[in-house]
């Protein structure tokens, strides 16, 4: 039988649209239909969208730090309002799109939704992140799970700079090309803290080129997650006090080939990554990386946003980052 998305949302034909202008998807491709989508046809489709998807839309925290609010809010996980978070907000950055993102539980819901509401089987999973030395979070990252022409892929588009670059295939060992010179792959295994043996999930794991050995960067199970499951991760992110959103800014987005003149290779394939951090903003090309800015002052960073990301903030949101450990001198 096949899936029923009739309870989840689905954005209309007139978002979509929206959403494809906000990527600067190119127009040639945006005659996905449910058939396509369900086909072995559709899969350079999923590839192209997670690609703009993620050289447009950033993996960010700035919502916990530059916030109207005086308390920690949640992750917004409705699908109107990350619509318009993602599409409806951002002034455009220099050369491109632009606009607002979010952690792994909004960039990953909103792009379930949209991938749902083209037609694609697809569910979401949750995975648990390592945190080095062999320990793991608990269920706080999310992935989608997409079936094209019955091959399951596994699509993250908001894990941030060690994030996939474009959906996985489900199988054990296959390594594919991430940002040259690195590669990833999934392999099923055993966490060190579980206790009993037999227990396997998936690993992706990245290498930064050839000779280097593999790291674990997060595990996912096939499972899927209901919208309460996601709920809980999201409180938990908010409020735990050891969280690496409560004291640090983080943004990033992924760079294509036709942003930096990069002529030969296809102008949409990712070639590098943009970071923001508390003060410096810094991109990396393959493996070679560039500081674009370094900062003491807050007006310094709000401009390094302004112009790298197009993230504008009013008076109020640049407000709510006084005081905090993140806040910089004016």
């Amino acid at each position: 039988m096949p899936p029923n998305f009739s309870h989840r949302p689905l954005y209309t034909s007139a978002q979509l649209t929206r959403y494809f202008d906000h990527i600067r998807f190119p127009h040639r491709y945006r005659s996905i239909t449910p058939s396509l989508a369900k086909s072995p046809a559709g899969l350079p489709h999923l590839q192209r969208l997670e690609r703009y998807q993620l050289a447009t839309v950033p993996w960010e925290n700035l919502s916990k730090h530059y916030s109207r609010y005086s308390t920690p809010t949640t992750a917004i996980l409705g699908a109107n309002d990350l619509f318009d978070k993602i599409v409806g907000s951002g002034s455009g950055r220099e050369g491109g799109g632009g606009g607002r993102g979010g952690g792994c539980l909004e960039n990953n819901a909103f792009f379930g939704t949209v991938l749902r509401s083209l037609g694609f089987d697809c569910y979401p999973g949750g995975g648990r992140v390592n945190m080095g030395g062999g320990a793991y979070t608990g269920w706080e990252h999310m992935v989608n799970f997409v079936t094209v022409g019955g091959k399951k892929y596994v699509s993250d588009v908001g894990f941030g700079a060690k994030g996939q670059i474009h959906p996985l295939l489900v199988a054990e060992g296959e390594e594919v090309p991430n940002i040259s010179p690195a590669s990833a792959r999934l392999i099923q295994a055993a966490l060190p803290t579980h206790t009993d043996p037999s227990q396997r999930l998936w690993v992706y794991q990245l290498r930064n080129d050839p000779s280097a050995d593999w790291e674990d960067i997060y595990c996912f199970t096939e499972t899927e997650f209901i919208p309460q499951d996601f709920e809980s991760m999201t409180v938990g992110t908010t409020f735990r006090r050891n969280s690496f959103f409560a004291y640090s800014i983080a943004m990033c987005r992924m760079v294509m080939a036709k942003e930096v003149g990069m002529v030969d290779v296809e102008e949409d394939e990712i070639v590098g990554v943009l970071t923001l951090t508390e003060k410096e903003c810094k991109r990396r090309i393959r493996g070679q990386t560039e500081v674009l800015g370094s900062f003491e002052k807050e007006g310094d960073r709000l401009e390094a946003l302004r112009k790298w990301f197009g993230v504008e903030f009013g008076e109020t949101e640049r407000r709510g980052v006084l005081g905090t450990a993140v806040h910089l001198p004016e």
